[in-house]
C-alpha cells in the first residue's frame, strides 16, 4: 500500500521560494505578487533565473534544475512556486534525476501548472510527495484576489486534512493573459457535463496539462505505473489540454492508454480546453476523449475548473479525492491521507 508524503502546511513567518522552472514571468506582476505574498505574513526569496530571459526559457535546463534544488536544500523554504509556464521544462528533468535524494529527503510543497505540470507529476509519482496543481506566481498579483486562489491559500494555511471546493459560478472565455493586471473576466455560465448524473467516484488523484506531462512517458523519469500500482483504491485522472488539437489530444490519450496508465481508473476530469474554439467538426475534443477512454466505463466529467481557462480548482496530486457531479455542478473533496 502506497503512502503519500504531505509537506508541512504554511504558517506566518515561513519562506516562499519562487523559481523559473520554464519561462520567466512579467516583472511587474512578480513585484506585485511578492508584495501580496508578504502581506500574508510570509517571507519571499527568488532564484536568479526569475529575472532572466533566454527567449523561450528563463535559463538552461541545468541552471533551472540547480536553482530548484537550491530551494529544496534551503531549510528555511517551505513552499516553492513556479514563476510561469512555458514550453521546455522537460530539459531540466535529466539533471534532477542525478540528484534525486535532494528532493526525496527535503519534501516541501511545489506549486505550478501548464508546463510545470510535468514537474508536479515527476515529483509526485517518483517520490510519492504531494504537489499542487494551481496558478503560477502571476495570479498572486491579482487584486482583489479571486476565490479560486484564495481557496488555495486557505488550504496552505489550514491544519485540516480535508479540503473541499465546488465548481465556480462563471468562467472566462479565453486564457488569462500574462500581462493582464486587471484579473479575470468571468462572463460565461459554468456548466460541467457528464453522460451520467448524480454520480460520485473516488481514488488517488493525479494529472495535469497533457501537452507537457505526457512527455515523461517511457523515459527514465517515468514512474507512473509503479505509482498507480501502489493504490488499491484506484486513480482519478484530471487532464488539462492547452494547445493540442483534438487529433493530437486523442493520440496522447491513446499513447497513455497503451502505457497502462489508466488501469484501475475510477473516473476522468477533463478541463476546459483552450483549443475548444478550434474544434474539428469531424472529430471533436469529446470524440477524442470518448474514443480513447469510453472502454473503461467510468464517469467522464467535461468542462471542469482545471487548467488554462480560469478559474481553476486547486488539485493536490497524490491526495485521496472524491468527486461529486450533479446537474451540471461538481464538488471536489480531497483528503491528505
Amino acid at each position: 500500500m502506497g503512502v503519500i508524503i504531505y509537506p508541512s502546511k504554511l504558517k506566518k513567518g515561513d519562506t516562499v521560494g519562487i523559481t523559473a522552472v520554464s519561462s520567466t514571468s512579467n516583472p511587474e506582476k512578480i513585484d506585485i505578487a511578492i508584495d501580496n505574498i508578504m502581506n500574508l505574513g510570509l517571507n519571499v526569496i527568488e532564484t536568479d533565473n526569475v529575472r532572466k530571459d533566454e527567449g523561450i526559457v528563463s535559463s538552461s535546463g541545468e541552471e533551472r534544475a540547480n536553482e530548484l534544488l537550491e530551494l529544496y536544500k534551503d531549510t528555511k523554504v517551505k513552499y516553492i512556486i513556479a514563476a510561469r509556464g512555458g514550453e521546455f521544462l522537460m530539459e531540466m528533468l535529466p539533471y534532477l534525476e542525478n540528484h534525486q535524494d535532494i528532493i526525496r529527503n527535503n519534501p516541501k510543497w511545489f506549486q505550478g501548472f501548464s508546463d510545470p505540470s510535468l514537474l508536479n507529476l515527476y515529483i509526485t509519482t517518483k517520490f510519492n510527495i504531494a504537489t499542487i496543481h494551481m496558478e503560477n506566481i502571476s495570479d498572486y498579483a491579482i487584486n482583489p484576489r479571486y476565490k479560486s486562489l484564495q481557496d488555495c491559500i486557505d488550504f496552505l494555511f489550514s491544519e485540516d486534512i480535508e479540503f473541499s471546493q465546488k465548481s465556480y459560478p462563471k468562467y472566462q472565455k479565453q486564457e488569462y493573459e500574462e500581462g493582464n493586471l486587471k484579473g479575470y473576466n468571468l462572463t460565461e455560465d459554468n456548466i460541467y457535463e457528464c453522460d451520467m448524473n448524480n454520480i460520485e467516484f473516488e481514488g488517488r488523484i493525479i494529472g495535469g496539462c497533457i501537452d507537457t506531462f505526457s512527455l515523461i512517458s517511457g523515459t527514465k523519469m517515468d514512474n507512473i505505473n509503479n505509482f498507480i500500482s501502489q493504490f488499491d483504491e484506484g486513480i482519478i485522472w484530471y487532464i488539462d489540454n492547452c494547445e493540442l488539437t483534438s487529433l493530437e489530444f486523442y493520440r496522447r490519450l491513446w499513447h497513455m492508454d497503451q502505457m497502462g496508465y489508466f488501469k484501475n481508473v475510477k473516473g476522468f476530469l477533463i478541463g476546459r480546453s483552450m483549443m475548444q474554439q478550434n474544434d474539428n467538426i469531424y472529430f471533436t475534443f469529446k470524440d477524442a476523449v470518448k474514443r480513447a477512454l469510453s472502454k473503461y466505463d467510468v464517469p467522464i466529467v467535461y468542462n471542469v475548473d482545471i487548467g488554462h481557462i480560469p478559474p481553476q480548482m486547486t488539485i493536490i496530486n497524490g491526495s485521496y479525492a472524491k468527486f461529486i457531479y450533479k446537474d451540471g455542478k461538481g464538488e471536489l473533496i480531497q483528503k491528505l491521507i
